[in-house]
Parts: structure tokens; C-alpha cells; sequence
């Protein structure tokens, strides 16, 4: 990846199209690194080419290199809209050819010509990428998957031509058709997968506003985001996000910084102390002093971890790559030399049908369908259950994974400041003390007046002054009432004891005249099935441990309650990263907050909670739609039977491969032998993988 603290060196990234596999991103990228002055870095996962240019570079230059490996430079056009017309089509096409060429009472007279028909729209339009990436493999002497299904479904549909202009009754247009349209659903689902990647960043950075406002010589100006620099003062309203990492220049300011944290209290800042890019100002309008551009904020780092992780989560279509690398030239060769012998054996007829149908039974329609038809069962299985397996590069490691690293706020406890406890003080009573607590706090959007606004009162509070950075004060039946943090007051050593008494917790003291009448602790709760939860995951040998950025005695009372021994606590994004790097073993990641990406990005399986922010969940391969942590268990569970299952599929598409070539090498299988067989391979994956619901 690039260093973005390089000086002097221009960063630049560009969208790549036509790129189907790991090998197409290192062509690309071998191409980039011969330009003088270039370091690139491409990111088969996002579709992008990461640059660093030492000498400015004209664009035509850059799209030339990118050209030359057979690929383009990106319009902007997403991929799933380009493959979803093909998808569609090939749908229909092949659906039209199987029932009118195997299904009797489809079929009458001519309409094999309808099954031509259909055979020659998936050839000529649907399978289009598949001939192009076979093209660009040609050129550069290198063979993938796309290059077998372009042949083999050539082969079938220009034999299945020469067939019915010579009079012949059975063709083969329908493998022809059905083979690329069905390869091109399991291409759709990976660039859904791949997309996730894309969209996490896009999502994390989405924290940060587009335009800021600036005070150039004592006036206001709005400008966008990109142009701020070093020094510049922003000025940034209450609710509003803040643009840039800086030093706060105003006295107070109360920040929300669970972008970062996931933590609902609030930070109170003071003049001089650091604030950062994404993070929410609560009250009132604050000065800063830009520190650091967006570009190189805290935030936008986070976004190049993920970046970084989610680019290394190739393993099953590099595993596909791989073997075809292998599987592909032999199967052609295969073929070659089986014709070659029948030829010189003097039997041409059987020499043409040998090889066709060395071709047809190796063309991967099983294989196309291995990973995206368990990942539909299971997808079927866990929505059922409030589950959705999104990823299947990390599936991989769900088998072997025995260590769960699981956020606090928002995962295991609700996320939402409340009262646990309240005391009353001086005599009065906890109810009439909440009350009068409750009337001030009615007025102020800080988080925990609107906990404590919660309680049912009559009372009317007038006069209302909030004061950043310590609290309230109002006038309620005559009397000022303070709703602050703890300070002197004339029952001191009586405060004392109950703030002694008092747990992990956020304290707010509730007085009025200089004499403290009450002490509200307040805290999120862990969810109902959370401990639950903990037990099963124990139960079925997972070790989980405890993470927040909550202060560490708070985090060890929730560990407490749920039976989890590990725990730690003030752990910033960053710290989590740190964490998972430490493990020498797989590790899962359960978050639900934009501070958790980076974490569910890095993690070998990112399970993300359905009500958190949408990057956590586009950088995870789990989602856990009603956020019930029973769920996590029965993720990893379904995860590990679905992987154990793709392997099955792919085992047995190889397999059947395997055995049936060297039979249809020896001429003991025609092509239509060969079509069947192909088609009872993919009925055999779809009912190996229907079994998950059998074992579910």
C-alpha cells in the first residue's frame, strides 16, 4: 500500500476494469511498476490501482500501461450493473435451451432452431467477459478458469452448429448456454462479496463532512473539505461533524466520539487538547486549529487498514486460480493429444468426438456453482435465524477458529446510557431527587441529560444554563438545581461514602443550595441473552475475550456478569489491530461501530451486528440481522458446516473431472454422454449442498 507520509510524492488511485482474478491485478500492477517514477500497489479486492508518483505522470501515460496488460482504465460504472443484464439474459436463454433440448414435452418441430437461437445470445453477450479474459490469458501465455469455460462452451456450440447444418438431431447448444451463464452467477456473487470491501471504506470515511466552515480574516467562508491545510481555523456548530484533526481553541467542548471509541459518554475537552476528523461536537460552536488534513486524518488511516486487510481476503479465488492454472492447459492438451492419437489411429470420427468431449465434461459448471450454491443454502439457513454469511474468502478459516474477540458497547450491552442506580442524599428521597434532575435535564441533547431525562416528572425547570464541560443548572419550585459532575459541597464526607460505594459507572451529583442531594450512576446494560450467549460460545470451545474503549474497571464488571475472564479496556481501533496481530491462530471479530472496521476488516471472520454502522457490516463477513448475541455461536457454527461443504463441492467438481476425462479420452463417452455427465455433476453439488439444511 502507499505511504501517505511520504513528502514530495503525489498519491493517486484509479479504477480498474476487466479484472477477473488475483493474476489480472499482478499483470496490471507489472505493468504500472515499469513506468519510471511509479510505485503501484493493485487491489484486486477494490478494483483499484494505488500509486505513488515521484514525477508527475500524464493520465493518457497511466490508462496506456493499464491498456497494455489488456485491461482499462474505470468509467465509473459499478460491475454489477454491467453483469446484471448478462445475468438476466443468460437466466432466460438458458432456461428456454435446457427445456426445449431435454425436456420431450417442450419440444416440436424446429424448435432446436429456437434452442440455437437461444445458445447464441449467451455465446455472443453473456459470456462475453469470459471470452475476453481468455483473450488477455492468450496474451499473456497464462490460463484461468475464464479460459475453459470460453472454450469449452465455443467448442460445444460451433460442434452443435456444424450438427444441425449436417442434419443431425441432438446438439449441444445447451451446455453451450448453460455452462457461461452459470459461471457468470457465481462471478456475480463474488463481485458482491469483493464489493464489501469497497463499500466499508466508502462508509468509514462517509464520517466525514464534505465542506467546513473557515474563519479567514475574521470572516466566515465555506469551503470543501479537500482544501483544508495545516493551520486553517474551522469553525464547527453543535451537532455538526468535525472536518479535519486539530487542537480545540474554544474553552470547553463536549465531543461524541463513538466513531472511534463505540463508547456512548461523551469526551469533554478543554482548550489545547487534541479533537479528531469524524468525531461529533455536542455543544455549542467551537473553534479548532487544523492539524492534519482529512486525507491524512486519524480516520482515513483506519480506512487504508481496511483497505490493506480486506485486500489480502483472496484465498479461495486464489486457491481456484491456482488449480486452474494447472487443470487448464492439461485439460487442453488432453484434448489435443486425443485427437491426435485417434486420428493417427485412422478413426477421425471418433478422434473429433473424443476431444469434444474431453472439453465439454471438463467445462466447470459444477465448479462455477460450488461456493455460491452453499453460500445461497446457508444464506437460507441463517436468515432464518437472523444470520447472513456474506464473505466466503473467510469461511476458510472459521473451521480452525477457536478465538473470539467481542466489542463491548453495542455487541454484548445495549449501547444506551440509562440509570442503574440512584441515591438519595441530605434527606431527600431518590424519587423527589430524580424528579428535579429530570425537569433540568429535559432541555439539554448531551447524553446523559437525556438518560436522566427519561424519568416521569411533573416539574417545570425555567432559567436553564448549560455549562460545557460540567452541567446544568436550572430553577425548579423556586429552587436552582445543579445536574453536574462531582464537586464541594457542604455534606462533603456524605458524598464521599456514596461515591465510594459507587460502581464503574458515569456519577452525576444532583444539588441545590451548595448541598449535594442526590447521586445518579449511570451505565449501558448488558443485552438479556448476552450471558447467554458467553456460555454457549464456551460450551462449543471458543475462547472469547472482552474489548472496549471504556475505562478497564467498567469493562471488568461486564465481564463479570457475562463469565468472560478476559477482558481490557481504553482500547482505541488502532489497539484492536495490535490485539488480532498478536494471535498466531485465527481470530473472530464481533463489532457493531465505525471504530470497529478496521478490526472486522483485519479479523480472519468480521461479524458485525445488524443495528450498527454500516461499515462495520460491509467490512464483515457475518451479519447478525436482530443483534442477539446467541447468534455469534450459531454464526461460527454455520460458517464452518457451510465451508466444510464448498469444499465438498469443489472436491467433487475436480473429481468428477478427473475420473470422466481419461474415459472420454479413450472414446468410451460421445459429447452427449459427456452433457449429461456435466449436468449430473451440478445436480449432485446443488444436493450436496441442499444437505445443510438436512444437517441444520
Amino acid at each position: 500500500m502507499p505511504n501517505t507520509n511520504l513528502v514530495g510524492v503525489e498519491l493517486l488511485d484509479i479504477e480498474i476494469e476487466g479484472m477477473t482474478c488475483t493474476a489480472c491485478a499482478r499483470r496490471v500492477e507489472k505493468n504500472l511498476n515499469k513506468l519510471d517514477g511509479v510505485s503501484a500497489y493493485v487491489d484486486f479486492a477494490t478494483e483499484k490501482a494505488h500509486l505513488q508518483l515521484i514525477n508527475p505522470l500524464d493520465s493518457s501515460v497511466i490508462a496506456g500501461a493499464v491498456e497494455s496488460a489488456g485491461y482499462r482504465v474505470g468509467t465509473g460504472k459499478s460491475e454489477l450493473k454491467t453483469l446484471k443484464p448478462r445475468l438476466i439474459a443468460g437466466g432466460v436463454a438458458s432456461l428456454v435451451a435446457v427445456l426445449l433440448a431435454m425436456v420431450p414435452g417442450f419440444q416440436f418441430q424446429y424448435s432446436n432452431y429456437i434452442v440455437w437461437a437461444a445458445a447464441t445470445v449467451v455465446i455472443f453477450y453473456v459470456a462475453w467477459p469470459f471470452h475476453a479474459a481468455a483473450i488477455k490469458n492468450l496474451r499473456h501465455f497464462d490460463a484461468t478458469m475464464d479460459t475453459l469455460v470460453s472454450l469449452g462452451s465455443s467448442v460445444a456450440y460451433g460442434y452443435s452448429v456444424y450438427m444441425i447444418l449436417a442434419g443431425q438431431m441432438h446438439t449441444y447448444f445447451e451446455t453451450a448456454a448453460v455452462v457461461p451463464s452459470v459461471v457468470l452467477l457465481g462471478r456475480y456473487i463474488e463481485v458482491r462479496a469483493r464489493k464489501s470491501a469497497t463499500d466499508s471504506v466508502r462508509a468509514l470515511l462517509s464520517a466525514i463532512p464534505e465542506t467546513a466552515t473557515v474563519e479567514i480574516d475574521g470572516k466566515r467562508e465555506d469551503v470543501a473539505t479537500s482544501s483544508l491545510r495545516k493551520q486553517m481555523i474551522v469553525l464547527v456548530s453543535a451537532g455538526e461533524a468535525i472536518p479535519a484533526d486539530g487542537r480545540l481553541l474554544s474553552a470547553f467542548a463536549s465531543i461524541d466520539t463513538s466513531t472511534l471509541t463505540g463508547e456512548s459518554l461523551p469526551q469533554d475537552l478543554q482548550t489545547g487538547e487534541p479533537v479528531t476528523a469524524g468525531t461529533t461536537n455536542l455543544q455549542g460552536e467551537i473553534r479548532i486549529e487544523v492539524m492534519a488534513v482529512s486525507s491524512s486524518s486519524r480516520l482515513a488511516k483506519i480506512a487504508d487498514l481496511v483497505r490493506e486487510a480486506t485486500a489480502q481476503k483472496s484465498k479461495l479465488a486464489s486457491l481456484t486460480d491456482s488449480i486452474s492454472k494447472i487443470f487448464v492447459p492439461l485439460v487442453i492438451l488432453i484434448a489435443i493429444a486425443t485427437y491426435l492419437i485417434w486420428f493417427f489411429l485412422g478413426e477421425q470420427d471418433i478422434a473429433i468426438k473424443a476431444a469434444i468431449s474431453v472439453i465439454v465434461i471438463a467445462c466447470p459448471c459444477a465448479l462455477g456453482i460450488a461456493v455460491p450454491m452453499s453460500l445461497v443454502v446457508a444464506t437460507g439457513i441463517g436468515t432464518k435465524k437472523s444470520v447472513v454469511v456474506r464473505t466466503p474468502d473467510s469461511l476458510r478459516l472459521l473451521a480452525k477458529t477457536r478465538h473470539v474477540l467481542l466489542d463491548k458497547t453495542g455487541t454484548l450491552t445495549d449501547g444506551k446510557l440509562a440509570i442503574i442506580k440512584a441515591t438519595g442524599l441530605s434527606g431527600i428521597s431518590t424519587e423527589a431527587m430524580l424528579e428535579k434532575a429530570s425537569a433540568v435535564a429535559v432541555t439539554s441533547k448531551h447524553p446523559v441529560s437525556k438518560a436522566i431525562a427519561e424519568t416521569p416528572h411533573d416539574l417545570v425547570a425555567t432559567d436553564v444554563i448549560e455549562v460545557a464541560g460540567n452541567g446544568l443548572t436550572g430553577k425548579v419550585d423556586s429552587v436552582m438545581v445543579s445536574v453536574e459532575k462531582p464537586g464541594s459541597y457542604q455534606n462533603q464526607a456524605e458524598l464521599d461514602e456514596a461515591l465510594e460505594n459507587a460502581g464503574p459507572n458515569t456519577l452525576v451529583v444532583v444539588a441545590w443550595d451548595n448541598v449535594a442531594r442526590g447521586l445518579i450512576e449511570l451505565s449501558d446494560k448488558p443485552r438479556p441473552t448476552s450471558k447467554q450467549a458467553m456460555d454457549e460460545l464456551k460450551a462449543a470451545g471458543f475462547s472469547p475475550y472482552l474489548l472496549s474503549g471504556d475505562n478497564p474497571a467498567r469493562v471488568g464488571e461486564v465481564a463479570e456478569q457475562l463469565g468472560i475472564t478476559d477482558y481490557k479496556g481504553h482500547v482505541s481501533p488502532e489497539g484492536k489491530l495490535e490485539l488480532l496481530s498478536a494471535y498466531n491462530e485465527p481470530v473472530a471479530m464481533v463489532g457493531d461501530g465505525i471504530n470497529d472496521v478496521s478490526a472486522l476488516a483485519k479479523a480472519d471472520v468480521g461479524i458485525a451486528m445488524g443495528s450498527g454502522a454500516h461499515a462495520a457490516q460491509a467490512a464483515s463477513a457475518i451479519t447478525i440481522l436482530d443483534d442477539d448475541p446467541r447468534a455469534i455461536a450459531f454464526a461460527l457454527k454455520l460458517g464452518t458446516r457451510t465451508y466444510r461443504n464448498i469444499l465438498q463441492n469443489l472436491g467433487w467438481a475436480f473429481g468428477y473431472n478427473i475420473v470422466l476425462i481419461p474415459v472420454a479420452a479413450l472414446g468410451l463417452l460421445n459429447p452427449m454422454l459427456a452433457g449429461v455427465a456435466m449436468a449430473f455433476s451440478s445436480v449432485s453439488v446443488v444436493a450436496n449442498s441442499l444437505r445443510l439444511k438436512a444437517g441444520n
